[in-house]
């Protein structure tokens, strides 16, 4: 397994970023009502060595959330009932209540570009947002930045093939 920049990781698409070792264990909720950017997203981080659960809206991503307190979700804006706004809202409002130091980081997902921007993610509570198609180099060093993390790179057959 060798060391490589992050320079080289942008051009060696089966490059796996995975955790190191000694870090201790980090829980990510995914949160889509699409399954299969549900699945590809889920995948993607269990396979980097992450805990991963899921929720299919709003509703299911708060109650997931209370059970579960993951560290960051991947929160999809736009879904049926409630979306990813009003989730978000009531994730802050109870991290309010409960007066925590160590808030969850919440970044957005979308597959419209025009929700993209800083002003979406200073109103709606959320740490940033990305777009749709996710790229994994982006999420991944989206994670590291907010979670102050490190990663191993490594390539692997079984990514490539994937």
């Amino acid at each position: 397994m060798a060391l490589l920049t992050k320079p080289t990781l942008k051009r060696l698409p089966c490059l796996l970023p995975r955790l190191r070792p000694d870090h201790p264990p980090c829980r990510v909720l995914v949160v889509d009502d699409h399954p299969v950017n549900r699945t590809l997203l889920m995948r993607l981080l269990q396979r980097s060595g992450f805990a991963v659960s899921q929720a299919v809206n709003g509703a299911d991503a708060f109650t997931r959330w209370e059970q579960w307190q993951p560290q960051l979700i991947f929160m999809d804006l736009l879904m049926p009932g409630m979306d990813g706004r009003e989730a978000t809202r009531l994730i802050r409002t109870a991290e309010a209540m409960e007066q925590r130091q160590n808030l969850t980081k919440i970044i957005a997902l979308t597959a419209q570009p025009a929700l993209a921007c800083a002003h979406q993610v200073n109103v709606g509570g959320f740490d940033d947002i990305i777009t749709k198609p996710i790229r994994p180099y982006t999420m991944f060093e989206l994670i590291a930045q907010y979670l102050d993390l490190q990663y191993i790179y490594s390539c692997s057959e079984e990514w490539s093939a994937s």
